[in-house]
Protein backbone atom coordinates (compact mmCIF):
# COMPACT_ATOMS: atom_id res chain seq x y z
CA UNK A 1 0.00 0.00 0.00
CA UNK A 2 2.72 2.21 0.70
CA UNK A 3 4.14 1.73 -2.83
CA UNK A 4 0.95 2.47 -4.63
CA UNK A 5 0.43 5.69 -2.38
CA UNK A 6 3.84 6.91 -3.37
CA UNK A 7 3.46 6.08 -6.82
CA UNK A 8 0.26 8.28 -6.64
CA UNK A 9 2.43 11.23 -5.22
CA UNK A 10 4.50 10.64 -8.06
CA UNK A 11 1.60 10.93 -10.96
CA UNK A 12 0.01 13.84 -9.06
CA UNK A 13 1.26 16.90 -7.99
CA UNK A 14 0.13 17.57 -4.36
CA UNK A 15 1.94 21.53 -4.58
CA UNK A 16 -1.29 23.07 -5.63
CA UNK A 17 -3.18 21.85 -2.49
CA UNK A 18 -0.45 22.34 -0.74
CA UNK A 19 -0.81 26.19 -1.24
CA UNK A 20 -4.29 26.31 -1.11
CA UNK A 21 -4.57 24.81 2.08
CA UNK A 22 -1.78 27.79 3.09
CA UNK A 23 -4.48 30.03 1.70
CA UNK A 24 -6.89 28.44 3.67
CA UNK A 25 -5.63 28.66 6.75
CA UNK A 26 -4.72 32.10 6.66
CA UNK A 27 -8.05 33.08 5.04
CA UNK A 28 -9.30 30.98 8.57
CA UNK A 29 -7.16 33.08 10.63
CA UNK A 30 -8.33 36.67 9.56
CA UNK A 31 -12.07 35.12 9.73
CA UNK A 32 -11.83 34.78 13.46
CA UNK A 33 -10.89 37.78 13.99
CA UNK A 34 -13.13 39.47 11.71
CA UNK A 35 -16.09 37.33 13.46
CA UNK A 36 -15.23 38.30 16.97
CA UNK A 37 -14.76 42.16 15.73
CA UNK A 38 -17.91 41.92 14.13
CA UNK A 39 -19.94 41.16 17.13
CA UNK A 40 -18.36 43.69 19.36
CA UNK A 41 -19.98 46.35 17.10
CA UNK A 42 -22.73 48.45 18.37
CA UNK A 43 -25.50 48.06 15.70
CA UNK A 44 -24.60 44.03 16.10
CA UNK A 45 -27.55 42.09 14.86
CA UNK A 46 -28.65 39.16 17.33
CA UNK A 47 -27.48 36.96 15.14
CA UNK A 48 -23.27 38.20 15.51
CA UNK A 49 -24.44 38.76 19.16
CA UNK A 50 -24.53 35.16 19.64
CA UNK A 51 -20.51 35.37 18.75
CA UNK A 52 -19.69 37.42 21.62
CA UNK A 53 -19.01 34.10 23.10
CA UNK A 54 -15.62 31.76 22.03
CA UNK A 55 -17.40 28.77 22.00
CA UNK A 56 -19.31 29.63 19.06
CA UNK A 57 -16.83 31.58 17.36
CA UNK A 58 -14.77 28.41 17.63
CA UNK A 59 -18.13 26.30 16.12
CA UNK A 60 -18.19 28.92 13.58
CA UNK A 61 -14.99 28.38 11.96
CA UNK A 62 -14.70 24.83 12.46
CA UNK A 63 -18.14 24.59 10.45
CA UNK A 64 -16.69 27.03 7.58
CA UNK A 65 -13.18 24.83 7.72
CA UNK A 66 -15.23 21.56 7.12
CA UNK A 67 -16.86 23.36 4.19
CA UNK A 68 -13.74 24.05 3.04
CA UNK A 69 -11.51 21.10 3.45
CA UNK A 70 -14.44 18.80 2.28
CA UNK A 71 -14.48 20.62 -0.78
CA UNK A 72 -10.72 20.25 -1.45
CA UNK A 73 -11.58 16.34 -0.59
CA UNK A 74 -14.34 16.55 -3.61
CA UNK A 75 -11.78 18.13 -5.98
CA UNK A 76 -8.84 15.88 -5.16
CA UNK A 77 -10.99 12.49 -5.38
CA UNK A 78 -12.36 13.98 -8.65
CA UNK A 79 -8.95 14.25 -10.48
CA UNK A 80 -7.82 11.33 -8.57
CA UNK A 81 -10.57 8.71 -9.05
CA UNK A 82 -13.20 10.19 -11.59
CA UNK A 83 -11.24 11.47 -13.73
CA UNK A 84 -9.05 8.55 -14.18
CA UNK A 85 -11.31 5.66 -14.11
CA UNK A 86 -12.96 7.05 -17.38
CA UNK A 87 -12.47 6.44 -21.04
CA UNK A 88 -8.30 5.28 -22.15
CA UNK A 89 -7.32 5.90 -18.50
CA UNK A 90 -9.60 3.37 -16.79
CA UNK A 91 -7.84 1.12 -19.24
CA UNK A 92 -4.06 2.14 -18.46
CA UNK A 93 -5.03 1.82 -14.85
CA UNK A 94 -6.40 -1.53 -15.11
CA UNK A 95 -3.62 -2.73 -16.85
CA UNK A 96 -1.21 -2.25 -13.59
CA UNK A 97 -0.11 -5.66 -12.71
CA UNK A 98 -2.04 -4.83 -9.65
CA UNK A 99 -5.62 -5.52 -7.85
CA UNK A 100 -8.07 -2.54 -8.64
CA UNK A 101 -8.69 -2.46 -5.15
CA UNK A 102 -5.99 -1.33 -3.51
CA UNK A 103 -4.90 0.97 -6.52
CA UNK A 104 -8.47 2.06 -5.31
CA UNK A 105 -7.56 2.06 -1.76
CA UNK A 106 -4.69 3.82 -2.06
CA UNK A 107 -6.10 6.67 -3.83
CA UNK A 108 -9.01 7.19 -1.10
CA UNK A 109 -6.47 6.87 1.77
CA UNK A 110 -4.10 9.41 0.19
CA UNK A 111 -6.79 11.78 -0.07
CA UNK A 112 -8.03 11.00 3.11
CA UNK A 113 -4.75 11.35 5.31
CA UNK A 114 -4.04 14.56 3.22
CA UNK A 115 -7.11 16.34 3.75
CA UNK A 116 -7.24 15.16 7.72
CA UNK A 117 -3.84 16.46 8.28
CA UNK A 118 -4.29 19.77 6.21
CA UNK A 119 -7.68 19.89 8.10
CA UNK A 120 -6.59 19.68 11.72
CA UNK A 121 -3.28 21.97 10.65
CA UNK A 122 -5.39 24.77 9.41
CA UNK A 123 -8.05 25.40 11.97
CA UNK A 124 -5.13 24.24 15.17
CA UNK A 125 -3.13 27.62 14.28
CA UNK A 126 -6.04 30.25 14.11
CA UNK A 127 -7.02 28.71 17.61
CA UNK A 128 -4.08 29.21 18.94
CA UNK A 129 -3.39 32.24 17.54
CA UNK A 130 -6.33 33.71 18.15
CA UNK A 131 -6.52 32.17 21.73
CA UNK A 132 -2.99 33.44 22.52
CA UNK A 133 -4.10 37.24 21.34
CA UNK A 134 -7.49 37.28 23.03
CA UNK A 135 -5.71 36.09 26.68
CA UNK A 136 -3.48 39.09 26.02
CA UNK A 137 -5.60 41.95 24.45
CA UNK A 138 -9.21 40.45 24.29
CA UNK A 139 -11.80 41.68 21.17
CA UNK A 140 -14.45 39.78 23.27
CA UNK A 141 -14.60 41.88 26.46
CA UNK A 142 -18.09 38.88 27.18
CA UNK A 143 -16.44 35.99 27.56
CA UNK A 144 -13.20 34.48 29.28
CA UNK A 145 -10.60 32.43 27.38
CA UNK A 146 -9.33 29.70 29.23
CA UNK A 147 -7.61 26.40 28.27
CA UNK A 148 -10.40 24.49 28.29
CA UNK A 149 -12.11 26.22 25.80
CA UNK A 150 -9.45 26.37 23.29
CA UNK A 151 -9.00 22.25 24.14
CA UNK A 152 -12.47 21.14 23.63
CA UNK A 153 -12.33 23.12 20.35
CA UNK A 154 -9.30 21.31 19.77
CA UNK A 155 -10.96 17.99 20.33
CA UNK A 156 -14.26 18.96 18.24
CA UNK A 157 -11.73 19.49 15.13
CA UNK A 158 -10.16 16.39 15.88
CA UNK A 159 -13.70 14.88 15.54
CA UNK A 160 -14.72 16.70 12.82
CA UNK A 161 -11.69 15.18 10.47
CA UNK A 162 -13.73 11.80 10.43
CA UNK A 163 -17.17 13.21 9.75
CA UNK A 164 -14.97 15.10 7.04
CA UNK A 165 -14.03 11.16 5.83
CA UNK A 166 -17.40 10.68 5.31
CA UNK A 167 -18.30 13.40 3.42
CA UNK A 168 -15.63 13.23 0.90
CA UNK A 169 -16.36 9.26 0.11
CA UNK A 170 -20.39 9.71 0.21
CA UNK A 171 -19.42 12.81 -2.26
CA UNK A 172 -17.19 10.66 -4.47
CA UNK A 173 -19.49 7.89 -4.98
CA UNK A 174 -22.35 10.36 -5.74
CA UNK A 175 -19.93 12.01 -8.33
CA UNK A 176 -18.90 8.47 -9.80
CA UNK A 177 -22.28 7.76 -10.24
CA UNK A 178 -22.87 10.69 -12.34
CA UNK A 179 -19.36 10.72 -13.76
CA UNK A 180 -19.84 14.33 -12.82
CA UNK A 181 -17.34 16.86 -11.15
CA UNK A 182 -19.66 19.63 -10.24
CA UNK A 183 -22.36 16.65 -8.81
CA UNK A 184 -19.34 15.81 -6.24
CA UNK A 185 -18.53 19.25 -5.22
CA UNK A 186 -22.29 19.91 -4.83
CA UNK A 187 -22.85 16.92 -2.68
CA UNK A 188 -19.49 17.93 -0.89
CA UNK A 189 -20.81 21.27 0.15
CA UNK A 190 -23.94 20.00 1.31
CA UNK A 191 -22.91 17.34 3.06
CA UNK A 192 -20.75 19.61 5.04
CA UNK A 193 -23.33 22.28 5.66
CA UNK A 194 -25.72 20.18 7.11
CA UNK A 195 -24.24 16.71 8.28
CA UNK A 196 -20.74 18.67 9.46
CA UNK A 197 -23.07 21.55 10.91
CA UNK A 198 -24.87 19.02 13.62
CA UNK A 199 -21.51 16.89 14.29
CA UNK A 200 -19.56 20.27 15.29
CA UNK A 201 -22.70 21.85 17.20
CA UNK A 202 -23.29 18.62 18.97
CA UNK A 203 -23.97 18.82 22.64
CA UNK A 204 -20.67 17.28 23.65
CA UNK A 205 -17.65 15.88 22.06
CA UNK A 206 -19.17 12.12 23.09
CA UNK A 207 -22.56 13.26 21.01
CA UNK A 208 -19.95 14.67 18.12
CA UNK A 209 -17.73 11.57 17.85
CA UNK A 210 -21.62 9.71 17.00
CA UNK A 211 -22.67 11.89 14.74
CA UNK A 212 -19.35 11.69 13.31
CA UNK A 213 -19.25 7.83 13.37
CA UNK A 214 -22.17 7.24 11.61
CA UNK A 215 -20.98 8.99 8.37
CA UNK A 216 -17.38 6.44 8.70
CA UNK A 217 -19.98 3.50 9.18
CA UNK A 218 -21.46 5.01 5.96
CA UNK A 219 -18.58 5.89 4.49
CA UNK A 220 -16.58 2.16 4.73
CA UNK A 221 -19.91 0.92 3.24
CA UNK A 222 -19.81 2.68 -0.03
CA UNK A 223 -15.61 1.89 0.00
CA UNK A 224 -16.31 -1.46 0.01
CA UNK A 225 -19.51 -0.89 -2.73
CA UNK A 226 -16.98 1.37 -4.81
CA UNK A 227 -14.20 -1.32 -4.63
CA UNK A 228 -16.48 -3.80 -6.24
CA UNK A 229 -17.81 -1.76 -9.11
CA UNK A 230 -14.56 -0.89 -9.85
CA UNK A 231 -13.38 -4.80 -10.10
CA UNK A 232 -15.91 -5.43 -12.13
CA UNK A 233 -15.78 -2.55 -14.76
CA UNK A 234 -15.17 -3.66 -18.30
CA UNK A 235 -13.24 -1.23 -20.51
CA UNK A 236 -14.04 -1.03 -24.66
Amino acid sequence: MKKLIKLELRRNNLRTYLVSSAVSCLVLLVLIYFIAYAAQLEDSSAREIVFRSYTNIFRLTGIISLVVFATMSAIMYSRLIIGEYTGKRAALLFSYPVSRSKILFAKLLLVFVFTSVSMLICTAIPYLVFSITESVSPIVVQDVMTVRLVADALKTSSVAVIALGGIGIVSLRIGFIQKSVPATLISAILLSTIYGNAAINASSILSSMLISGIGLVVAVAVMIELSNKVNKMEVA
